[in-house]
């Protein structure tokens, strides 16, 4: 593969001392919602555009990591450091983070990355972004684990059983030699058997809600205790958990999220291009109560309320 030359103006090498900070996750990772480290990192995790722009392009940054050869990789990393200096010099004009810049620039330095990959290694950087999230449960459950290094062995591992040439890319023929339902984390136990309180066939087991709704969205506005989030395994307005909406079995296919409190009906959450969320299924009385009926959407705080 001919080495990568991504030229980075020397300028944009020094960043804003609050924007600065080194990251604490690997070059080229995602942002980390949880917790995010810095301003930059915030305003990517509170923007749907931005957070999926910036997945898709560590998706793809991983991919060619692990098609280069290991000369090469110190020089991909250094790209990365770069990327991260290029955001906080052009991205945050006076050191407000603009969030559409943030979007742009991850899809431009992605597109620069997958020039670079062919075959396996680009289907797997092509995946869509929902079905790669769902992925991950199926991952979990063949016992591949999260760190990249351990996951391609592991994953060429498993292609070599399968019969399958092995690349460590997560390519379509891979993915078809994984569990179809993941296993529990506690005690190696399944998911529920579908039942009539169970999410339809096609769906895949989650270990906890993506970050998209871990974020406020408004009920009856957006102060402290009109919004509500999804965090953990449960439900939260105004930030409390709600009584009986914990604990719950999550499932999502490419469009939706079906939550199963403990013996009860699922939560339908679909989520919307415009970031928003569509409720459906049975709402959860500490909703129903605030006027929220099945079909309701709920905006993410900072944008509209909901409609």
């Amino acid at each position: 593969m001919p080495r990568l030359l991504i030229p980075v103006a020397l300028a944009l090498l020094i960043a804003p001392p609050a924007l600065s900070q080194a990251p604490a996750a690997p070059p080229g990772a995602a942002v980390s919602c949880e917790v995010p480290p810095d301003a930059l990192s915030a305003a990517t995790c509170a923007d749907p555009a931005a957070r999926g722009a910036d997945r898709r392009r560590a998706r793809t940054y991983e991919a060619l990591r692990h098609a280069l050869q290991p000369v090469q990789r110190p020089g991909l990393e250094t790209d990365a450091r770069g990327f991260e200096a290029f955001l906080a010099a052009n991205c945050a004009p006076g050191g407000r983070p603009d969030p559409a810049c943030l979007a742009r620039a991850h899809e431009a330095k992605r597109e620069d990355l997958r020039r670079w990959l062919t075959g396996p290694a680009l289907e797997e950087a092509d995946r869509a972004g929902e079905e790669a999230e769902a992925l991950e449960g199926r991952l979990a459950a063949a016992g591949i684990p999260p760190a990249p290094a351990a996951r391609r062995e592991a994953i060429a591992a498993l292609q070599g059983r399968g019969g399958l040439p092995a690349t460590g890319f997560l390519d379509g023929r891979t993915v078809a030699l994984l569990p179809a339902a993941p296993a529990r984390p506690s005690g190696g136990a399944a998911p529920p058997a579908p039942s009539a309180t169970a999410p339809p066939p096609g769906t895949v087991w989650l270990p906890h809600f993506p970050p998209a709704l871990n974020e406020r969205y408004a009920l009856s506005g957006c102060g402290a205790a009109g919004t509500a989030s999804w965090i953990g395994n449960g439900l939260r307005l105004g930030g409390r958990p709600v009584p009986g909406e914990t604990g719950y079995e999550i499932y999502a296919d490419p469009q939706r999220f079906y939550l199963l409190p403990p013996g009860g009906p699922a939560r339908v959450i679909e989520g919307l291009p415009d970031g928003s969320l569509r409720l459906s299924g049975t709402i959860p009385p500490a909703l129903a109560a605030r006027g929220i009926q099945p079909g309701a959407t709920l905006r993410r705080c900072g944008e509209a309320t909901r409609r």
